[in-house]
């Protein structure tokens, strides 16, 4: 082989690691989401008892599970108020890598939705969901995680790769106006990986500092929304997002256990 057919024969050997490399990155991390998030309803007398055992036994099993390496870091949202078209308890899981899914795929199996039998006893495990965190961002300073007000917005959109954008061009630059207006510590915007048939495909969780500044959204919304009417790209995907997504019901919810920032 001459030394011109080697030079040809390495650099095609090295373009295609780079496809394959770069098709590899395009597919996401490991090849599989990352996050699960798990919703439970009990009954209203069972609301106090249940929320006991999330604070104590549920949050003992997931931190030892960050403390193995397997989660990231972890949150239980519990709904204050019943309602009946939505949950009454949310856990985040954030998982340190695709891999490590596998470990909750085991517990599943003698603990459904990682409940053990003292929690299938006051609830029931609704819906697993499969997501990728897709967008976040929170404030330098963001407060104390106890007093944060979580409000939690569930969208159906049409197209993926538009509501992509709309997220990137409409909503970012209002939730990052709403932080630097002081209301507003944290937020994360989850895609449903398998979305066919579920009630969401992208769930909206954004961190009011306190339930003052949660008081304050509506006024905040229309401060923030003034300068940005001036611009003629975020101005029509807000003219046309009634074609772009549709929102069900929200939940408020507050942080009973975990991380204060996954």
């Amino acid at each position: 082989m001459t030394r011109l057919w080697q030079a040809r024969l390495l650099l095609f050997f090295v373009g295609v690691l780079q496809l394959s490399t770069a098709s590899g990155l395009a597919a996401g991390s490991e090849g599989g989401p990352r996050q699960l998030l798990i919703t439970y309803r009990c009954a209203a007398v069972d609301r106090p008892a249940f929320r006991s055992y999330l604070q104590d036994q549920e949050g003992a099993m997931l931190e030892k599970l960050k403390s193995e390496g397997v989660l990231k870091g972890y949150q239980i949202l519990f709904n204050p108020f019943v309602t009946t078209g939505t949950w009454d308890a949310m856990t985040i899981l954030n998982f340190s890598n695709y891999a490590s899914t596998q470990r909750w795929k085991e517990i599943e199996r003698k603990s459904p939705g990682g409940l053990s039998a003292a929690g299938l006893k006051l609830a029931k495990p609704i819906q697993t969901y499969s997501a990728d965190l897709e967008w976040e961002g929170s404030d330098k300073a963001p407060g104390s995680a106890s007093k944060r007000v979580f409000y939690v917005i569930p969208y159906n959109y049409n197209s993926l790769d538009q509501y992509k954008a709309y997220v990137d061009g409409y909503v970012i630059p209002q939730v990052q106006g709403w932080i630097k207006e002081g209301v507003l510590s944290r937020y994360s915007i989850y895609l449903n990986r398998y979305s066919v048939g579920d009630p969401w495909d992208a769930l909206f969780i954004y961190e009011y500092r306190d339930l003052e500044d949660f008081g304050k959204r509506e006024e905040t919304v229309a401060k923030v929304r003034g300068p940005l009417r001036n611009d003629p790209e975020w101005k029509h995907l807000n003219d046309i997002k009634a074609t772009i997504r549709s929102e069900t019901e929200n939940t408020i919810a507050e942080l009973i256990v975990g991380d204060a920032n996954l």
